[in-house]
């Protein structure tokens, strides 16, 4: 296989946002926007060229998705989705030279459909991708 495009689809343990400061600082930033199912936190962050573009945090919360197997499997769909869509913001963060923390909270009470969230994920990049450009 080809090194080049496991790497562009991949979703390694380094782009998973785990720093306890730099999600204090994500929640506390005033960038949100309401895709539904998914509201996305982003901010903007300082790093070296070592580290991933993106930073991913994914939430399911025990409020809305009250079993554990739902909650799992709510996050590996949008992981999944993530994952195949992430490309576009991406290339528009290497050609900007920036990095970004980034947050999917689930905001619904039911498991997600994967099409559905897929183009609805479809539509967060584009829009993230957009709002990068202009920075």
């Amino acid at each position: 296989m080809n090194n080049n495009r496991n790497k562009q689809y991949g979703f390694g343990k380094s782009e998973k946002l785990c720093s306890k400061m730099l999600i204090e600082k994500l929640y506390s930033s005033p960038k949100r926007e309401l895709f539904f199912p998914l509201s996305i936190h982003w901010m903007e962050v300082d790093a070296d060229d070592t580290t991933p573009r993106v930073q991913v945090l994914v939430v399911a919360p025990k409020r809305k998705l009250h079993h554990a197997v739902d909650r799992n499997r709510t996050k590996r769909v949008i992981r999944e989705c993530y994952r195949l869509n992430k490309q576009p913001l991406v290339d528009a963060l290497s050609h900007n030279n920036k990095h970004i923390i980034l947050s999917f909270n689930y905001i619904h009470t039911r498991t997600p459909d994967f099409h559905k969230l897929s183009s609805t994920m479809d539509k967060i990049i584009a829009r993230l991708a957009l709002a990068v450009s202009s920075l």
